[in-house]
């Protein structure tokens, strides 16, 4: 996939831990000093977001985004081209720039932008785990036997229904639509080969349910990759076109790009299920893992757990289609919220 087809797909990411919009007020500085970026963007009268979990954040104003990372000397302008610059670093108390970087933003803000492109969602991968010859984890509590497998296809089915009515305009896929077994390479594969527009971007969602050797453990989970694993994102052809210098640059905000942006679908869909399952079965977090499918996945992905069919009380609940349809529900609830959030 072409550098500027990954880059431009992306939308500005939103803050998880902060998301300041400041007024168009000027603050003064002194030539030379370093600045710290939150006023900076009140200069600028820029959106300024920051994750401390990536040390990545954005700056956006009239539809021009500037993406940086700490200890990187390279900023991503509109998702699209890379400048060289001295490289942010953190404070005490913020993020901060040297002057050179601070005056080449009032430039670059000072321009207007050449286009007006609108970044959507164009393909949703729905993964129900398992099938076929993998049952998955298997639930047996006084008589009744139930296959984690089958709970994965119901809903997903359900969750490829309601998004198929709601998005008709866009791709709704399945790694699996019978009890088949398509192997895990079949199944990031699948998500991985989806032809993109230099605007467009793809979710995967793996749906599962689980299991403990305690029998008391229940509840819901939502699992995103860990942002320590490192993966390799940048296509071949992208490396050598731009040099074994600025090929990591572009691979480390991407990775930083897919990781905000599936810790927000992870939490608009366990929010979700909060809703609707919540009175029933235990909120168990939003966790980290390196699970096959979201490291291999090349773009925002999450992996559910809807409950543990090895806890009686809760594998009862799952054997009903009416709690199964609450979670398709839920899911469904969620992946809206992120597209709306993802395409303001």
């Amino acid at each position: 996939m072409a550098e500027s087809r990954h880059y431009r797909r992306s939308l500005m990411l939103a803050a998880l831990i902060l998301c300041i919009l400041f007024s168009a007020s000027a603050v003064e500085f002194e030539t030379g000093l370093d600045v710290a970026l939150p006023d900076l963007a009140r200069e600028l009268g820029a959106a300024f977001e920051y994750n401390p979990l990536t040390k990545s954040g954005t700056l956006e104003k009239n539809g021009r985004t500037v993406r940086f990372s700490e200890g990187l000397p390279y900023v991503l302008l509109d998702w699209s081209s890379l400048k060289q610059l001295p490289a942010p670093f953190e404070t005490e108390s913020t993020i901060a720039v040297k002057a050179e970087f601070a005056e080449a933003l009032r430039t670059f803000f000072s321009e207007k932008r050449t286009s007006s492109a609108r970044y959507t969602i164009k393909a949703i991968v729905i993964d129900p785990g398992h099938g076929g010859k993998d049952p998955g984890a298997i639930g047996e509590f006084d008589g009744m036997r139930i296959q984690e497998k089958d709970l994965n296809l119901e809903v997903g089915l359900r969750l490829s229904q309601l998004l198929q009515l709601r998005f008709p305009e866009r791709k709704i896929l399945m790694t699996r639509t019978d009890d088949s077994y398509p192997s895990l390479e079949d199944r990031v594969e699948l998500a991985n080969s989806i032809k993109l527009a230099e605007t467009e971007a793809v979710i995967f969602i793996s749906i599962h349910a689980n299991a403990s050797f305690n029998k008391n453990t229940n509840g819901y989970e939502v699992w995103y990759l860990n942002p320590n694993f490192r993966r390799t994102l940048v296509d071949e052809k992208t490396a050598r076109e731009k040099g074994e210098d600025i090929a990591p640059i572009i691979n480390t905000m991407l990775e930083e790009e897919f990781t905000t942006e599936s810790i927000i679908l992870a939490k608009k869909v366990y929010k979700r299920l909060g809703q609707m399952i919540g009175e029933f079965s235990s909120a168990r977090g939003i966790r980290a893992e390196e699970w096959f499918v979201v490291r291999n996945a090349k773009m925002p992905s999450i992996l559910i757990e809807m409950g543990f069919v090895t806890n009686k009380a809760e594998m009862q609940l799952l054997s009903q289609p009416a709690y199964l349809r609450k979670i398709a529900d839920a899911i469904y609830n969620g992946v809206c919220d992120f597209i709306e959030h993802f395409e303001q």
